[in-house]
């Protein structure tokens, strides 16, 4: 949302005329270019984007959800299970914090990946029938 506001902000000063004594400082117009571009992600560079990464974390959060539906999975599974999601995405975070992430960083990101969707299915595969809902 924040960075939503930033480029609806920076829409709304392109369009707005300004005389001199309004004029934006140079610092400014850079800030507002650098978010724009950051939410495009035209600056951010490749090491910092893990496309890859993000989508098995959600693929792995969509897989926990599905089973909590199903009734395969009960809510202490499912809660030891998110957690351990919520660290992967905050050790995601700090690989990304000095601006890059590093081959290593990923590789690890990955295998804690593969070992959390490895929880996931043995969870919902452990033979347990899903709980049928109480009749009305």
């Amino acid at each position: 949302m924040k960075i939503q506001a930033v480029s609806c902000l920076a829409l709304a000063l392109a369009m707005t005329p300004f005389s001199h004594s309004e004029e934006l400082s140079k610092e400014a117009k850079k800030e507002i270019k650098s978010a724009v571009k950051e939410q495009n992600g035209a600056d951010v560079s490749p090491e910092v984007r893990t496309p890859g990464v993000d989508a098995r974390t959600e693929q792995m959060r969509q897989l926990i959800l599905q089973g909590i539906k199903d009734g395969q999975i009960t809510a202490g599974e499912a809660s030891a299970l998110q957690s351990e999601l919520g660290r992967i995405e905050r050790d995601e975070k700090k690989a990304k914090k000095d601006g890059k992430a590093s081959p290593r960083e990923r590789v690890e990101l990955n295998r804690r990946i593969s070992e959390l969707h490895e929880r996931i299915w043995k969870k919902t595969h452990n033979g347990t029938k899903p709980v049928e809902p109480l009749a009305k």
